[in-house]
């Protein structure tokens, strides 16, 4: 070989091993921006637009608004804490971010219908404000927004991936300390949620590997996934649709400080939107997102809506304990005798177990499944329906089996 020729030999090598590292790295959870994105200016929801809808939202008496921090330009970080009683030592508390990178506008039009649903007149809504503690950070990055930058704050760095700086940005200060702020409460964040929209336009949730977290961990991370599925089929893709985390955990995101810190206490995870022309439905989604932490964090919605919405012949009621392991009851409330067939199914539809198939008396009619099948073989951890069936009539609910 001349010598002429070792130098591009030398570069041919280099290139091929940066492409190969390059896929040995893990992808950043939200892709990279379309080109045209820098030309954008507050992707038509910009800072002065959110103070609007915080003179709208502080009507509400459920609603309290406070600054948690301030940005590198001197902007609030705003907090909504939405609540009947904000100061209870025993709701469930629920967290949630939104654009952090300004180009995902869409995140934030998820997190504005989250705060619609729950500030509503509606039984459901005071039922969940009876219960839970929201917080809500509409717009974590508002410099960005401002000066039209896709993913970076106003001092050019991306605050999605400096969880880890040695000088940490003013606004990942803002939610590391209040985090740690409420991680002392008696009731401290059960569930995380970090609002982003990709532009491979699905929506998903970054799963991450046992290999990052634990083999616990990724059984909460179905539970939650196929939970929120469940209330929009679908909308939202499997558990298994982006996989993170698969060699370790990683040190820069918002999820790698909460799992080193807090472990399986708090689950933590990105949500991605649709990112693209088909986005749309947020309202739909809000709501999957809402009952599905709800279910995650055991508060019963299907209490009120009972009491809202009564069948002719027969109430089908939540199975108690749930989540459960290894067994659950299952009562249904009769108006008159009747035949009744009562069935489990698992997530894809197939039917596992018939519990009872057969004429049952007036009243209150108590039935317990073991999670095992037909066939007497315990089934695996997982999302699991029950329907009953009377007549033309038929109802079903979800209920989460731990292992």
């Amino acid at each position: 070989m001349s010598s002429n020729a070792k130098p591009f030999l030398v570069i041919f090598i280099l290139l091929v091993f940066g492409l190969l590292n390059a896929q040995i790295l893990e992808r950043p959870k939200c892709g990279f921006p379309p080109e045209h994105e820098d030309s954008a200016r507050n992707w038509g929801y910009g800072y002065s637009d959110l103070l609007e809808d915080i003179e709208l939202w502080q009507q509400s008496p459920f609603v309290s608004i406070d600054s948690i921090g301030s940005t590198v330009q001197g902007r609030a970080v705003w907090e909504l804490i939405i609540s009947e009683n904000p100061s209870s030592d025993f709701y469930k508390r629920i967290y949630i971010h939104a654009r952090t990178h300004p180009g995902e506008e869409e995140s934030f039009w998820v997190a504005d219908e989250i705060i619609n649903y729950l500030i509503a007149d509606t039984q459901e809504a005071a039922f969940i404000r009876s219960n839970t503690i929201f917080h809500i950070v509409p717009m974590h990055n508002p410099d960005g927004v401002e000066l039209g930058y896709a993913r970076e704050n106003a001092n050019g760095l991306d605050i999605e991936s400096g969880w880890d700086d040695s000088i940490l940005q003013p606004e990942v200060v803002a939610l590391q300390n209040r985090f740690i702020e409420l991680s002392f409460a008696p009731n401290p964040i059960k569930v995380a949620l970090n609002m982003h929209s990709a532009y491979a336009c699905k929506r998903y949730f970054v799963y991450h590997h046992e290999n990052g977290t634990s083999d616990y961990f990724t059984d909460l991370e179905k539970q939650f996934i196929s939970g929120v599925q469940f209330y929009y089929p679908d909308g939202f893709e499997d558990w298994n649709y982006y996989i993170s985390w698969t060699n370790s955990t990683p040190d820069q995101y918002p999820e790698s400080w909460w799992w080193f810190n807090y472990a399986e206490d708090v689950l933590a995870l990105t949500y991605e939107d649709m990112n693209c022309s088909s986005a749309g439905n947020f309202d739909r989604t809000a709501e999957a997102l809402i009952r599905g932490s709800l279910d995650f964090v055991g508060i019963n919605i299907a209490k009120v809506e009972n009491d809202v919405v009564v069948p002719d012949k027969f109430i089908l009621n939540h199975n108690y304990p749930n989540p459960f392991n290894p067994s659950t009851s299952i009562d249904i409330e009769l108006k008159k005798s009747s035949h009744v067939r009562l069935s489990i199914s698992d997530l894809n539809g197939k039917e596992v177990r018939v519990i009872t198939d057969q004429f049952l008396s007036q009243g209150i009619n108590s039935f317990h499944w073991d999670s095992k099948d037909s066939r007497g073989r315990n089934v695996p951890a997982g999302v699991y329906f029950y329907q009953a069936k009377s007549n033309s009539i038929i109802q079903s609910k979800k209920m989460v089996l731990l292992k």
